[in-house]
This record gives C-alpha cells, sequence and structure tokens, in this order.
C-alpha cells in the first residue's frame, strides 16, 4: 500500500541571538512565521527567510523550516 503526504501546515522560524545564559552561552528568541504555503521549495523559503534576517537587530542563529503533516494509506 501507497502512503500519502498531505501538508497540514508550514511555518518559517528564525532564531535569534536574545542575551547570555549565566554560564556564557547563547540564548536564542524563535520568531515564527506561519501559514506559509507548503508547495513553497526550501530554495524559496530560505531565500525568505534570510531577507527576514537581515532585518532583524540581533545575530541570527539559525533558519529553519517546520511542517506538520498526515500520514494516510493511499
Amino acid at each position: 500500500m501507497a502512503t500519502q503526504r498531505t501538508n497540514i501546515t508550514t511555518s518559517l522560524k528564525i532564531k535569534v541571538e536574545n542575551g547570555t545564559t549565566d554560564a556564557g552561552a547563547v540564548k536564542y528568541a524563535t520568531r515564527t512565521f506561519s501559514s506559509i504555503n507548503p508547495e513553497i521549495s526550501d530554495d524559496d523559503l530560505l531565500a525568505i527567510g534570510q531577507g527576514l534576517a537581515a532585518m532583524q537587530a540581533h545575530g541570527v542563529g539559525d533558519i529553519q523550516r517546520y511542517e506538520t503533516a498526515s500520514l494516510v494509506t493511499a
């Protein structure tokens, strides 16, 4: 049986530096952009993430794609 994947939601998360811990490690806050078209390519989403990251006042640690999907038997 074939399994069919249906994207439910896609979001873009940008981790930005948000201070340091007592031990001196960098802390991060996450900026989340929801309701992204699940059909967007990784290259296009990264380009958008880099554009948004360039507007942040704090340093950027990571740009991430998160997806939630349903799996059903086709």
